[in-house]
């Protein structure tokens, strides 16, 4: 998959006309980018011009979220594009995500399917914002049918942070285990796994406006429990009855201590 390292400078912002510089040490670029209609208008044809065409779609992602970020003119945006990158689409969150990773590939699919992973890995954050007490809880199934179960208490954090390291946790008592399915309610780690975390890899670590990606360290780590894996996603609607979460929910209250 080649990756590809952009600079962005914003010039001018008209209503929803953005007007930029583009590039990528070798060669420059100027383009007028319409947010209303996402069209793009190119000033010379070269090297960049087709590599922002190849990849339209991040390039589209990069500046719908600039607009959103009041985008003004001198700011710079540091991006990567991985061409051929699988994205997901919100409706995927209904399938099983699959994250191929082993030989050093990464391949991404939703399946209708899942794939018969023969250990699994429960998980579920908590995050009590009176007393700022948070925890997680969970419990890897094996093939045998036997489960252990985990938890952990904190004194501070976020309900998203909790959702990553319970996941991380799973992932952990399994680090020697190669085919894995993940079972949570949280899309923010699902997408981080299988999206964001590739980008961020490749720019340091850092996102396209210079600041360090929150919980930096967490995502490392269990980005390396995800390395030469297969790993099957399954999203867990909250609170929907589900036997195996609602019991993860109940571990992750009481490590919380609500």
């Amino acid at each position: 998959m080649k990756v590809i390292t952009l600079t962005i400078n914003i010039d001018s912002v008209q209503t929803s006309k953005i007007g930029c510089h583009i590039s990528d040490n070798t060669e420059n670029l100027r383009l007028f980018f319409s947010a209303d209609t996402e069209t793009i208008e190119f000033y010379k044809q070269n090297y960049l011009a087709e590599t922002v065409r190849k990849n339209r779609f991040q390039f589209n992602k990069v500046m719908r979220s600039a607009v959103k970020g009041n985008i003004s003119p001198g700011q710079t945006i540091h991006c990567v594009f991985l061409e051929g990158f699988t994205f997901l689409d919100n409706s995927d969150y209904s399938r099983f995500i699959v994250m191929d990773r082993r030989d050093g590939k990464l391949e991404i699919s939703a399946n209708e399917d899942e794939m018969g992973a023969s250990h699994k890995t429960y998980a579920d954050g908590s995050f009590a914002g009176n007393t700022k007490q948070s925890g997680y809880g969970g419990f890897i199934e094996y093939p045998d049918g036997n489960r252990e179960i985990f938890s952990e208490s904190f004194d501070d954090g976020n309900s998203n942070l909790m959702e990553l390291l319970a996941v991380t946790e799973g992932l952990r008592r399994l680090k020697h285990v190669t085919r894995i399915q993940v079972n949570t309610d949280s899309c923010f780690v699902i997408r981080g796994l299988v999206q964001w975390v590739h980008f961020w890899k490749h720019n340091n670590w850092q996102t396209a406006y210079d600041s360090t990606v929150k919980f930096e360290k967490q995502w490392q780590t269990v980005d390396q429990l995800c390395e030469g894996k297969i790993v099957e996603f399954k999203w867990i609607k909250g609170h929907s009855g589900h036997e195996e979460h609602d019991f993860c929910h109940q571990l992750a209250q009481q490590s919380a201590k609500l």
